[in-house]
C-alpha cells in the first residue's frame, strides 16, 4: 500500500522535498556493478529468438553427447594397483566397469552427457565428448621446451566457449546466440562465470535436476533439454540478450581480493556469515547477480537456493 501511496509523489517532487515527506535523507547515486547473470546474456551477435527451439537442444547436445558411457563401480575408491583380492577385479586380473551403449528402444537413446574428462580401465580408455571439444590440446608452440607433450587447456573464456560451438556447427545446424548461452549458463556452478574449467563443468553436469546417479551423474537428452530450456527462460526473465559485446562491463571477481570481495558483499547489503574463502565469496556473488536477492546454502548439498 506504501508504495501505492508513494509512487505520485516521486513523479513530483523534489530530492529535497521528497526527504522531507520520507522522513529521512536520500542517499546519492552509488556505483554499482554490472551483473554478470546480465551481461552475459549476449553472445557474438544479437538475437531475435525468443525461445531454445527443439533443433537447437538437439544440435547442441549432439555436439557434447557421447553414445557410450563408461561407469567405474569404485565410485573413485579402487587405488588402481590391482591389489590382491580386489573386488573391482575379474578373475583375469581387470579391472571391473559398467559400459552403457545408446539403444534405439531405450529412452536415452541419444546418448548421454558424460559425467568426466577421462576414464580409465587399462583395457578400455574413454575421453569425454564435450571436454575433447571445450578442452582441445594446447598447440606445442604455446608450451615450453621441456613440456612439448600434448597437454589440453585448463579453463575455457566465454568467447572461446561460441568459437569452439560454432567451428563444429554448418549453416544448415547454426544455433542461435540465446541457445549458445543458455548452455554456458547450463554447464556453469552459476550464472556469469567469466571462465570454466573442466571440474566446473563436471560438478554441474552432475547437478542437473535429473541427472542419473547409477550412471555417476550422467544426462540424458531429455534432463539435458529441460535444464537448457529452463536456462533460456531465465535469461528472457532477466531482460534477454543484450546488444553488442558487453563483456568489458563485467566485473571479474576471479581478479579480485579477497576483502575487495567481502567490501562488494557489503555494499550490496548482503550478509556476510559464510566461510570467507575466495571461492565461497564469488559464488554468493554470482548467486546473487542472477537472482537479485542473497542465496541460502544448503547445509548436505552445499548449494544455494
Amino acid at each position: 500500500m506504501q508504495q501505492r501511496f508513494l509512487a505520485p509523489l516521486f513523479l513530483t517532487l523534489s530530492s529535497s522535498s521528497l526527504s522531507s515527506v520520507l522522513g529521512f535523507q536520500l542517499r546519492p547515486p552509488q556505483t554499482t556493478y554490472s551483473s554478470p547473470s546480465r551481461v552475459f546474456l549476449s553472445a557474438s551477435t544479437s538475437s531475435t529468438t525468443d525461445t531454445l527451439t527443439d533443433t537447437e537442444v538437439q544440435t547442441l547436445f549432439n555436439l557434447l553427447a557421447d553414445s557410450t558411457i563408461l561407469y567405474d563401480p569404485s565410485r573413485g575408491t579402487c587405488c588402481r594397483n590391482r591389489c590382491s583380492g580386489c573386488t573391482y577385479l575379474d578373475p583375469a586380473g581387470n579391472f571391473l566397469f559398467d559400459e552403457y551403449t545408446t539403444n534405439n528402444s531405450e529412452e536415452d537413446s541419444r546418448g548421454w552427457l558424460a559425467p568426466y574428462v577421462n576414464v580409465d580401465f587399462g583395457e578400455c580408455i574413454q575421453t569425454s565428448k564435450w571436454s575433447t571439444l571445450l578442452f582441445p590440446p594446447v598447440s606445442s608452440d604455446d608450451c615450453d621446451d621441456d613440456n612439448k607433450a600434448a597437454k589440453k587447456k585448463k579453463e575455457v573464456e566465454r568467447k572461446e566457449f561460441t568459437t569452439f560451438l560454432e567451428q563444429q556447427l554448418s549453416s544448415s545446424s547454426s544455433v542461435s546466440p540465446l541457445a549458445i548461452q543458455a548452455l554456458w549458463n547450463t554447464l556453469s556452478p552459476s550464472v556469469g562465470y567469466p571462465r570454466l574449467t573442466s571440474t566446473e563443468i563436471i560438478r554441474a553436469i552432475k547437478g542437473m535436476e535429473g541427472a542419473k546417479s547409477e550412471m555417476g551423474g550422467a544426462v540424458t537428452y531429455d534432463t539435458f533439454a529441460k535444464n537448457l530450456l529452463a536456462a533460456g527462460d531465465q535469461i528472457q526473465q532477466l531482460g534477454g540478450l543484450s546488444d553488442g559485446d558487453d563483456e568489458s562491463k563485467v566485473v571479474d571477481y576471479d581478479a579480485m581480493e579477497k576483502e575487495e570481495l567481502l567490501d562488494v558483499c557489503v555494499e550490496r547489503g548482503m550478509k556476510t556469515n559464510f566461510p570467507k574463502m575466495k571461492r565461497i565469496i564469488i559464488e554468493e556473488l554470482r548467486f546473487f547477480d542472477a537472482n537479485g536477492r542473497q542465496g541460502k546454502r544448503h547445509p548436505v548439498k552445499n548449494t544455494l537456493s
